[in-house]
């Protein structure tokens, strides 16, 4: 079984954060509530996590749905042999929904290049329904399953009220107990000098999380590099 040392629950995170301050746990779902608000903040502009998911293309009208927790996509593709392959964003796409719309040709343009490669070539594609929440696929895939790969709000699948519980990482914990002190003094009308110190020390605990979750190692840049020096767009 997995070791858990590296995350906390919301609820323990909100148990600890009461006992610290010497406060009465009667308040304790108000905290939650405004600390679920911080905890997807962090999810969304600052921790590197992402979720994966397995979607189905519908073939009525090749699209498929946006997970309920979904914000942006990391990679989009398929699965084959245990390696991913991704996909072509857009190109010539048309959204097939639309009444009297049966496909365009693309012909010798379906073509990209993949990673650190030169004249890779995909023939397929697909296209973001923000509006729609859902993707639009191009027909010729034919197992019509991508694997999705994608970052999260990371508190959508958890009411508010729930005690078993979203996790994060404990070293998050600094930068959401700052979150919660300058909210709550704004939400309440605090002095403007005492919002204006918490805020700062939200951001610069926000900064010194950023160092420790987006440290990036020699093979990183050394793959940064290569996958940027050595890409040629065919079209």
């Amino acid at each position: 079984m997995a070791q858990r040392n590296g995350v906390i629950s919301l609820q323990s995170f909100i148990k600890k954060y009461f006992f610290k301050r010497g406060m009465d746990e009667g308040l304790l779902h108000r905290y939650r509530v405004i600390a679920a608000d911080g905890l997807r903040e962090l999810h969304i502009n600052h921790l590197p996590i992402t979720q994966t998911a397995v979607l189905t293309i519908d073939t009525t009208n090749y699209t498929a749905d946006y997970p309920d927790d979904y914000v942006n996509y990391v990679l989009i593709g398929v699965e084959d042999n245990g390696k991913w392959w991704t996909f072509t964003r857009e190109d010539d796409m048309v959204d097939k929904t639309i009444v009297g719309i049966d496909g365009s040709d693309l012909g010798d343009r379906r073509s990209l290049v993949g990673y650190g490669n030169v004249g890779g070539k995909n023939d397929f594609y697909f296209k973001l329904d923000n509006n729609n929440r859902r993707f639009l696929f191009d027909e010729s895939y034919s197992s019509n399953v991508v694997v999705l790969k994608y970052k999260s709000t990371g508190v959508e699948s958890v009411d508010y009220s729930s005690i078993s519980d979203i996790e994060f990482p404990v070293y998050a914990e600094n930068a959401m107990e700052c979150y919660l002190d300058f909210r709550i003094a704004e939400i309440d009308r605090g002095a403007m000098n005492d919002r204006q110190w918490k805020k700062k020390l939200y951001d610069d605990a926000v900064l010194m999380m950023r160092d420790i979750s987006h440290n990036i190692t020699m093979s990183e840049i050394r793959d940064l590099w290569a996958g940027s020096s050595n890409q040629t767009i065919i079209r």
